[in-house]
């Protein structure tokens, strides 16, 4: 040990002088990124010269407790063991410091370390002399507190060790709490302002305020008003986990869907941060997801009926009808039917074998009639149901008695009237229902609340007569944009007496276009996409601006898709299957990631089954998504293989594209193949290593 001690000591000299050096010319060194994983490394270092001082500190206090010559021993190589670390925890974080951290606390923090470190090491000169050894000793205890204390202030925020008594004294939220305060706040607390706050403004960006959020960082604005999807805050949480500009980083608590949503709508409603529960509408769509959605989030419902088998679920899902578990831990099933023109009585008529499970079921803008009604009323837990522009009336209403757990109704643009109120009041759980674009008057919604005290009728936005506004643009009533030719397009609008019109040739429509009256059918034949363009106008009311919806040809329908690998699916992305195939194709911008199926370290491989038509394809059409800084192809490959029974597959068409520089070409990639019958076809799409492939959509023609 004697001569180990000299070696030790001239060690303790060098990193001691290379940590002066660092400290007097920081302002000038730039750190090599092959350096930065020691500065990292800081975190991990920092535990144990804490540790040793406290034990040095134990041990010098009990030292008339202890042999004298042992004492000696142990003390001087605590000692050393305690300055070495020290000074490696010390040059670590001050290289981590140098990656572009700035705060007030950082500085303070980096500050005590390195006047601790100092401390510590003139322990090692001081050992004879023994008042001012133990004077030392105590100040690096000091030294310690204080800068953990600073350091737990850079991790967790400042006010980490006195939070759980603040929270107890803070404020109860009610309905005249505004929304920003009561819900987006504590989200970004929570999630965000460890890193974002006065004192470690990582970015150069604050989210402890409202007045320091508008500042924005040193990428901009952190939320644009009206505008989720192009907002910095959604972009950068939707983004892959492993990609290095998704927020918050990998190994800090995440955004849950419910947040991203939640956010994402109160954005869309303007980010007022004044805007209180109680001032919104109950049409508006804000107060309906707080209500709905987020404040019953946190306590899910529980169910006494079994489970459905995760077979039977499969074999009831298909193009047309998606049934999907509610949660993983709840028993319940919500299902959805789409496809006017492909719809069928038995996708409602099999229903019969989960009817149990059904607690939500969207039958919106099918040739829904009074007689179907029947299948729903068996529906004996149903809560919540989508009939909106189906062709029932009142007394379809009539067959839900059965459906004793009813509370949310979706009538809008449907054909009831006055008599609708006979059965509604038999709907002894209703708690609300949408009436919007029906035969009911004015007189008639008032004898609707007046008749049904408890439940909230939504009749949609009602205007200020003396204001004159501009009308917002027509809404899609379509569930998605993916369609056969000759399936019905629906336009409405949420409110009353408002009338569209619409052109079919890409021009803007005006006062001589078409007017909508009732669901009109597209015809796709000979083509790929057809734009409807469309604007809302209404007396005492500026028009709407125009709005356009593009829709796209579906093409010959599979009759099932299974994916090998499941890709790389966040809380927010959903399942990758039901991505590929639910009839919505987004945008070509990668906005918010529940649009896209992404795949990284494997490679996009669905099988594709046509073996009970076999038609004759002649082409394959992946739809994908580019990330807004990409700037060469993600992907390496496209290949397609066929086979008449799922074993012996033979490669049809492989196309690279490695060193593909029109990027555009990526957003719609058309592999052309000999056409002919096929059973079954494996898309393959590889992407580039570190690179990822994002597929909203399969087309097969």
């Amino acid at each position: 040990m004697k001569k180990a001690i000299p070696f030790f000591l001239n060690v303790l000299f060098f990193l001691h002088v290379l940590l002066a050096f660092l400290v007097l010319f920081e302002g000038h060194l730039k750190i090599p990124f092959w350096v930065q994983p020691l500065g990292r490394m800081h975190p991990l270092i920092l535990h144990f010269p804490v540790a040793f001082i406290v034990l040095l500190v134990v041990l010098n206090l009990f030292k008339k407790q202890l042999d004298p010559v042992s004492f000696e021993k142990i003390n001087y190589s605590l000692l050393l063991l305690t300055s070495f670390t020290t000074v490696l925890a010390t040059l670590m974080g001050l290289l981590l410091s140098l990656e572009g951290y700035d705060s007030e606390l950082l500085t303070l923090h980096k500050w005590v370390g390195i006047a601790l470190c100092f401390v510590i090491y003139a322990l090692v000169w001081v050992y004879s002399y023994g008042k001012v050894f133990r004077v030392l000793l105590y100040t690096g205890l000091l030294g310690v507190l204080v800068g953990g204390h600073f350091g737990a202030g850079l991790t967790h925020g400042t006010n980490f060790l006195m939070e759980p008594i603040t929270a107890a004294q803070e404020e109860v939220v009610d309905e005249n709490t505004p929304i920003y305060t009561a819900y987006i706040a504590p989200v970004l607390k929570a999630k965000c302002t460890s890193c974002h706050n006065p004192q470690k403004h990582k970015g150069d960006l604050d989210l402890t305020t409202i007045e320091a959020i508008t500042k924005g960082g040193e990428n901009g604005e952190v939320w644009l008003a009206h505008n989720a999807e192009e907002s910095l805050l959604l972009k950068r949480a939707a983004l892959p986990l492993e990609d290095e500009e998704h927020m918050p980083p990998e190994g800090k608590p995440q955004l849950t869907k419910e947040e991203i949503t939640l956010i994402g709508t109160w954005i869309e409603h303007g980010a007022d941060d004044k805007v209180t529960y109680a001032q919104l509408q109950e049409s508006d769509t804000l107060k309906q997801l707080v209500t709905d959605k987020w404040l019953k989030s946190f306590e899910e419902k529980q169910y006494t009926f079994n489970f459905v088998g995760a077979e039977a679920i499969k074999e009831l899902n298909n193009p047309y009808r998606t049934v999907v578990q509610k949660s993983p831990t709840s028993p319940a099933v919500e299902v959805a039917i789409f496809g006017r023109s492909a719809f069928q009585d038995e996708y409602l008529n099999e229903l019969d074998k989960i009817k149990e499970q059904v607690i939500y079921l969207s039958l919106a803008n099918l040739p829904i009639t009074n007689e179907h009604m029947k299948s729903v009323g068996k529906l004996q837990n149903l809560e919540h149901l989508v009939l909106n522009f189906t062709d029932i009336d009142s007394e379809g209403i009539g067959a839900l008695q059965g459906c004793a757990q009813l509370e949310s109704l979706s009538l809008s643009g449907t054909g009831i009237n006055a008599s609708v109120l006979e059965h509604l009041q038999k709907l002894k759980g209703l708690k609300e229902v949408f009436v919007w674009n029906t035969q009911l008057n004015a007189d008639d919604i008032e004898q609707l609340r007046t008749k049904l005290p408890h439940v909230i009728i939504n009749e949609g936005y009602v205007p200020d007569p003396e204001e004159e506004l501009r009308l917002t643009p027509p809404t899609l009533v379509n569930e998605g944009n993916i369609i056969s030719s000759g399936d019905l397009i629906s336009l409405g609008h949420k409110m009353n007496g408002v009338n569209i019109k619409y052109t079919l040739d890409g021009s803007r429509p005006d006062s001589t276009s078409v007017a909508f009256e009732k669901a009109f059918p597209l015809d796709l034949k000979g083509k790929r996409r057809q734009t409807v363009k469309a604007y809302a106008y209404k007396e005492g009311w500026l028009p709407s601006n125009p709005v356009s919806y593009i829709f796209y040809d579906r093409g010959l329908v599979p009759d099932a898709i299974e994916l090998v690998y499941p890709g790389i699916l966040s809380s927010y992305t959903g399942e990758a299957e039901k991505i590929l195939t639910d009839a919505v194709r987004s945008n070509e911008k990668v906005g918010f990631s529940k649009f896209w199926a992404s795949f990284n370290k494997k490679p996009l491989e669905a099988i594709v089954d046509f073996s009970v038509s076999a038609p004759k394809i002649k082409e394959v059409v992946l739809s994908c998504g580019l990330h807004y800084k990409q700037k060469k192809s993600p992907i390496e490959f496209i290949a397609v293989w066929a086979s008449d029974d799922k074993e012996n597959w033979q490669l049809i068409k492989k196309e690279s594209f490695a060193n593909e520089s029109n990027l555009d070409r990526l957003k719609e990639i058309s592999i052309q193949l000999p056409k002919q019958s096929y059973k079954y076809l494996k898309i393959v799409g590889q992407p580039k290593k570190d690179d990822t492939l994002r597929v909203n959509q399969l087309f097969f023609f």
